[in-house]
């Protein structure tokens, strides 16, 4: 049992939980105790951890795009589990533009209570330090909480376009270098960057056109605004199978089970790209370690439900945690891979 946020402390004594024994039964009885309250207390152990009293009224959960993309479908799922678990309110607050540096910065220099974390893609750790300067260091001033996803890119079309495979966008883009125009949701994320490499591939060049987020990028191709699009698959899989947007390529290694009749971009004859978008969970760095802890078995426990994983698997994400350690040595790894193609994007960005 613990307290709400509003109420006073209530001390449990763990012994008046347990029946009465005789005397001789003394250690017996503090291991029957132990087994009986281990249940009761370790929640609100838990819960003692979240903050009791934040600045507005509850923890506010950043994310660096804007409302109704996948990203802002995750962290509202998760916010109202949050909310629930931990006993205090959780609120989404959607911060995008500015190559999604407004919300990692605002993150960065919070105080480290736990009344502030940030869903965004981890893109904003290992590609945007290559694609502008930044007012905070994404190493120093942030905490590597969880992965929460991972998500597969798909390159898509309007129906007007006329492009029915990715051999067709590129054959376009080759005879007219100015004819075929790419959505960019968030500048220097992953989908930029899958977009980058398949002019790369195909030595061919395309009209970008940034946006807000995945959401708004999706919504213009859709409109026929423009023709093309690299998307994280949650963003535009309904429009897909409802025949509003054309596939073309999943930029992963193997197919989508969601779309089993949409080659690879391997399969498609453009090169062994995989890009493979990641939701994860971020903080203030200099966390206190009880919160960290406590932050981190909430979350795992809510990812494992299949309420909020079943949702988030319709719309092509992979749900996954790891530890916060497990976790920053696997933005070390991405962050040696990605940086040669994080280069050559931010060098396009200035031709």
């Amino acid at each position: 049992m613990s307290a709400g946020p509003d109420e006073a402390d209530v001390t449990i004594n763990p012994m008046s939980l347990c029946p009465e024994r005789p005397a001789v039964w003394w250690p017996v009885r503090i291991f029957q105790c132990a087994l009986l309250t281990t249940g009761l207390l370790l929640p609100a152990l838990s819960a003692a951890e979240a903050p009791r009293s934040c600045p507005g009224g509850g923890v506010r959960i950043v994310v660096p795009v804007a409302a109704g993309g996948p990203m802002d479908r995750l962290a509202r799922g998760l916010a109202e589990r949050l909310s629930s678990t931990r006993g205090v309110p959780h609120r989404v607050e959607n911060r995008s533009g500015g190559m999604t540096i407004p919300a990692w910065d605002a993150v960065a220099k919070s105080v480290p209570d736990g009344c502030t974390l940030l869903i965004a893609s981890t893109s904003g750790r290992t590609v945007l330090p290559f694609q502008a300067r930044l007012p905070y260091d994404p190493a120093r001033d942030l905490q590597a909480v969880t992965p929460l996803a991972d998500v597969p890119q798909l390159f898509v079309a309007h129906p007007a376009a006329r492009m029915s495979s990715l051999g067709d966008l590129v054959l376009r883009a080759r005879q007219d270098p100015s004819g075929v125009t790419m959505a960019i949701p968030s500048p220097g994320a992953l989908t930029h960057l899958a977009a980058v490499a398949l002019q790369r591939t195909a030595g061919i060049r395309l009209v970008e056109v940034p946006y807000r987020g995945g959401a708004p990028a999706a919504l213009a191709v859709r409109s026929g605004e423009v023709a093309a699009m690299s998307a994280d698959v949650g963003a535009v899989l309904p429009w897909v199978q409802a025949g509003e947007l054309v596939p073309l390529a999943t930029a992963s290694t193997r197919r989508l089970p969601q779309l089993p009749q949409v080659p690879t971009v391997a399969e498609a004859g453009f090169g062994d790209l995989e890009a493979i978008n990641v939701y994860a969970l971020f903080a203030p760095a200099n966390l206190p370690p009880a919160v960290l802890r406590a932050l981190h078995a909430q979350v795992e426990s809510a990812m494992r439900q299949p309420e909020m994983r079943q949702p988030l698997i319709a719309i092509g994400m992979v749900p996954r945690t790891a530890t916060p350690a497990a976790f920053a040595a696997e933005l070390a790894e991405q962050l040696r891979r990605i940086e040669p193609l994080a280069r050559e994007a931010s060098r396009l960005a200035w031709e």
